[in-house]
C-alpha cells in the first residue's frame, strides 16, 4: 500500500490547527454548502509520483452532492462543484492520518508499513502542495485569469529539479543515483540498491536492471570528467558548466493566501504530528469512501 485515503462528506466541519485554533469552513445550516474530508496516510514505499496521483484522484472523485442522499440529486468532484458552482460553497479538508496504514494480527494492531515520519510530512507538504496547485490552475482557467507569477517560477523549478534527479545528470557521482531512502533501505559498496524500503532484498532481475543503469551512468561520469578536466584551464568555463548541471536553490515561497480565493473553494491543511481536534456535521446520508493509491 503507497498511499490510503478515506473521504467523508460535510456540510460544516471544524478542525484544530496546532493545537491552538479553530479553523470552520462551510455552513450547517446552509444546504447547498458541502465539502469533503480527507483524511491521508503514506506507506513506506510511496513516491512523489503516487502522492500526485493521489491528489488527481481525491479532487476529481464524485462524492459531493448539495442534495440529500435518494433525492436523485446528482454527485460531482470538488474540482466540478467549485468550478460550475454559482450559489453553492464548497471546501476541501486535509487531515494527516498515519494509522490508516496498519494491519490487525491477534489482539495487536501492527504500522510496519508506514513511512517514516520526517519523510511521511514532506510527502504531506507536497501532497497538500499539489492540490492546492491544482485547485489555483481550475480556479484561474475558470476565470480566465492568469496564474500568479509566483507559481509559475515555483512549478518551473519544481519541474525542472524533478527532471534532473530523473535523468541524472553525467555530473552526479554514480554511487549517489539511487540514494532514495523512500525506494531503498541497503546498498552495496558502488551504491547499488540490494534491499527495497520495506526491507526485502531485490529480485535478481530488479539486482540486474539497476547495475545495467548504474554502468551506464557510471561511464557517461568518466566521460564528463574528462571533459571536465580539459577545461580546467578556462575556469570561466568551468563554472558554467557546474552551474548549468544541476538545480540548485530553493523554490519561490508559496503565497496561497493571497491566490487561492476562498469563493472558488476553501482549503484547510490540518497540522502533522500534532493532535487532532475534530468536528463536522452531515445530513447527506451514506458519506464515507476509502481507496488506495
Amino acid at each position: 500500500m503507497s498511499v490510503a485515503i478515506v473521504v467523508q462528506r460535510y456540510r460544516k466541519c471544524k478542525l484544530l490547527i496546532n493545537e491552538e485554533q479553530w479553523v470552520t469552513v462551510g455552513d450547517g445550516e446552509n444546504s447547498t454548502s458541502c465539502g469533503l474530508l480527507a483524511y491521508i496516510s503514506f506507506g513506506s514505499s510511496t513516491t512523489q509520483t503516487q502522492v500526485e496521483t493521489a491528489a488527481q484522484t481525491l479532487l476529481n472523485l464524485p462524492v459531493l452532492t448539495t442534495g440529500l442522499w435518494g433525492d436523485s440529486s446528482s454527485t460531482q468532484s470538488i474540482l466540478s462543484l467549485a468550478t460550475t458552482a454559482s450559489t453553492s460553497s464548497c471546501s476541501l479538508v486535509i487531515v494527516p492520518q498515519a494509522n490508516l496504514i496498519s494491519k490487525v494480527k491477534g489482539k495487536t494492531i501492527q504500522y510496519h508499513g508506514q513511512i517514516d515520519k520526517a519523510s511521511g510530512e514532506q510527502l504531506y507538504d507536497y501532497f497538500c502542495s499539489h492540490v492546492q496547485g491544482m485547485l489555483l490552475e481550475a480556479q484561474c482557467e475558470a476565470r480566465s485569469e492568469e496564474l500568479p507569477e509566483w507559481y509559475i517560477k515555483r512549478k518551473r523549478f519544481l519541474e525542472q529539479q524533478q527532471s534532473s534527479k530523473k535523468s541524472h545528470s553525467p555530473s552526479t557521482p554514480p554511487e549517489e543515483i539511487f540514494r532514495d531512502d523512500l525506494k531503498y533501505s541497503e546498498w552495496d559498496n558502488r551504491g547499488v540498491p540490494t534491499k527495497d524500503s520495506e526491507g526485502n532484498a531485490l529480485t535478481k532481475s530488479g539486482l540486474k536492471k539497476l547495475t545495467k543503469i548504474y554502468e551506464a551512468h557510471r561511464k557517461k561520469h568518466i566521460k564528463w570528467k574528462e571533459e571536465e578536466q580539459r577545461k580546467c584551464d578556462d575556469v570561466s568555463a568551468l563554472e558554467q558548466t557546474n552551474s548549468s548541471s544541476m538545480v540548485t536553490g530553493a523554490p519561490p515561497a508559496e503565497q496561497w493566501d493571497g491566490s487561492l480565493d476562498e469563493t472558488f473553494c476553501q482549503f484547510v491543511k490540518g497540522s502533522f504530528g500534532k493532535r487532532q481536534g475534530l468536528e463536522f456535521s452531515s445530513d447527506m446520508g451514506p458519506f464515507v469512501h476509502s481507496f488506495n493509491v
